[in-house]
């Protein structure tokens, strides 16, 4: 830590901690599972490789993440880390509501409705909106592929975690790309529509649940279904 609030509070603890400029975004980044330095510089534009290496630094001597060890390998969330990712769904779930009822255009809003995004963001929304689709007694673990970029979803005890690549066996599988997933997010693709654009195969289960939290829009939820990352 380089600053501090020098205030007697928990919460100003851990912004002295976690509250760095882009020091979040490495953790978001690494929800999706390791990554080697190079990947984590090329996916977060506008930050030198100087800085990198110091918030890195600093992540991992708090023990928020692991560095990689001597054969190689990419950072990755500790235990400690990986406890911060409902806090973090929360606040992007929070940035999404916040910026669809504010009045006035913003750069936050154009994201919400734009096709265009990365891959990597819209698998973590998929990640945010299972949990905010609990479907009690169905586990599984699914194939999502996104412009030919592969995912693998886990959903365990009502809980789903989305990683990078298809290392583990899925039992199910939907192919798509970006445009047709932020148009099922943002309710603008009824369930037979999306249907038709993805190509679905596997455990009934498991599809149903994955279709529910992509496509099936609660009324009062319906403006804020878009990529969060």
């Amino acid at each position: 830590m380089t600053r501090t609030y020098n205030q007697d509070c928990i919460l100003a603890h851990a912004l002295d901690l976690l509250g760095e400029r882009w020091t979040l975004l490495i953790l978001r980044d690494l929800f999706l599972g390791p990554r080697r330095f190079g990947d984590l510089q090329a996916g977060l534009p506008g930050l030198g490789a100087n800085l990198l290496s110091k918030r890195l630094k600093e992540l991992d001597e708090a023990g928020v993440i692991d560095a990689p060890g001597h054969a190689g390998g990419g950072y990755r969330l500790s235990e400690m880390g990986e406890q911060l990712r409902p806090a973090i769904r929360q606040l992007m779930k929070w940035s999404i509501h916040y910026f669809m009822t504010r009045p006035d255009p913003s750069p936050a809003r154009d994201c919400i409705y734009a096709d265009d995004l990365q891959p990597d963001s819209v698998a973590l929304a998929v990640e945010l909106f299972a949990n905010h689709c609990p479907q009690p007694g169905v586990s599984y673990v699914a194939r999502l592929i996104i412009d030919d970029y592969p995912y693998t979803l886990y959903y365990i005890n009502e809980e789903m975690i989305a990683r990078r690549g298809a290392d583990a066996p899925a039992a199910a599988k939907i192919a798509t790309d970006v445009s047709t997933m932020m148009k099922a997010f943002r309710a603008e693709l009824s369930r037979e529509e999306a249907l038709r654009r993805f190509q679905v195969t596997g455990d009934e289960k498991a599809i149903e649940h994955l279709l529910n939290c992509i496509v099936h829009v609660h009324d009062e939820e319906a403006p804020s279904k878009a990529a969060v990352g």
